[in-house]
C-alpha cells in the first residue's frame, strides 16, 4: 500500500464515520503532499511548502480514494467538498500552489463527473449577499478571536496599512473561509488549522485552533486535525517549532 493511501486510511478509521459526507479525513488530507519520495524533498526549510501545496499531484489519488464504491451523485459532492477545502485554504498559503491542487484533478475529470457548484459567482453581483457576506464574515472573525481582540487586530492592521488588512482580513472572511454553503465553519477551522501547521504558522495555528472551539467544534476534533498535520509534517521533517498541542492551549484566553 503506498504511503498516501496509509496515511489516509489511517486518519479515516480512527475518524470512523461512516457517512462520508460527514467525514473531515479527505478534505483536512488535502493539503497534503504525502507521496513524494524521501529522495525527491526538497531542504528543511522548504519542507512546509510541500505540506502545506495541498496534494499536488495526488490530489486525484485521494478524490479516488474517498471517492470509493460511491455513485456519481455522491462522487460530485465529495469533489465539492475537497474542491471547498482547497479554496478556503489556498487563501493561507498561496494561489500558485492552490492551482497545483486543482489542476491535476480538474484534468482527470470526465465532463459528466464535474461538479461547477460556485456560490460566490452565483451572488457575485447581489448586493443584499454582499451585505451578509460582510456581517458574516465580522461574526466569524470575531469567534474566533473574540470581539475585543478581533477590534484590537482590525486597529493595529488599519494603522499600519489598510491595504494589507484588505488583502488578508476583509477579503478572504468575505469571500472564501466564512462562506458557509459548502463546508461548516467547525470544518472550515479543521482545514485551516491543519493548513497552518503545515505551512509552519504556529501562532496563527494557535488562534484557528481555538476558533475550531469557539465555533462549536470539540477539542477532540482539533486532536484530530493537529494529529494528521503533525505526522504529515513529521515524516516531511517539516518544521513544526512552536506548535502549540491542544491539551496546552488556553481556550478562554
Amino acid at each position: 500500500m503506498a504511503l498516501l493511501e496509509i496515511i489516509l486510511t489511517k486518519f479515516r478509521d480512527r475518524e470512523n464515520e461512516p457517512d462520508i459526507l460527514k467525514a473531515n479525513w479527505y478534505i483536512i488530507a488535502v493539503r497534503y503532499n504525502p507521496h513524494i519520495s524521501k529522495a525527491h524533498r526538497f531542504s528543511r526549510s522548504q519542507a512546509p511548502c510541500i505540506a502545506a501545496a495541498n496534494a499536488g499531484r495526488d490530489v486525484p489519488e485521494l478524490y479516488r480514494l474517498a471517492t470509493s464504491n460511491e455513485p456519481k451523485e455522491r462522487r460530485l459532492l465529495i469533489q465539492r467538498r475537497l474542491k471547498e477545502a482547497l479554496l478556503k485554504t489556498g487563501v493561507l498559503y498561496g494561489f500558485p500552489r492552490l492551482l497545483n491542487a486543482l489542476y491535476p484533478l480538474f484534468k482527470t475529470l470526465d465532463d459528466d463527473e464535474i461538479d461547477n457548484f460556485s456560490p460566490r459567482w452565483d451572488s457575485r453581483d447581489s448586493a443584499e449577499a454582499s451585505e451578509k457576506r460582510k456581517v458574516r464574515a465580522k461574526q466569524y472573525f470575531e469567534t474566533i478571536w473574540t470581539p475585543a481582540g478581533a477590534q484590537a487586530n482590525l486597529d493595529f492592521n488599519m494603522k499600519y496599512h489598510r491595504d494589507m488588512n484588505l488583502l488578508c482580513a476583509m477579503m478572504p472572511y468575505e469571500w472564501f473561509v466564512s462562506e458557509d454553503a459548502i463546508l461548516s465553519n467547525i470544518e472550515t477551522q479543521l482545514c485551516t488549522t491543519a493548513a497552518l501547521i503545515c505551512a509552519s504558522c504556529p501562532v496563527q495555528a494557535v488562534w484557528h485552533t481555538k476558533g475550531i472551539v469557539r465555533h462549536g467544534g470539540s477539542k477532540e476534533q482539533a486532536r484530530f486535525a493537529q494529529d494528521f498535520a503533525l505526522e504529515v509534517a513529521r515524516f516531511y521533517d517539516c518544521k513544526t517549532d512552536g506548535v502549540v498541542m491542544v491539551d496546552d492551549v488556553d481556550f478562554e484566553q
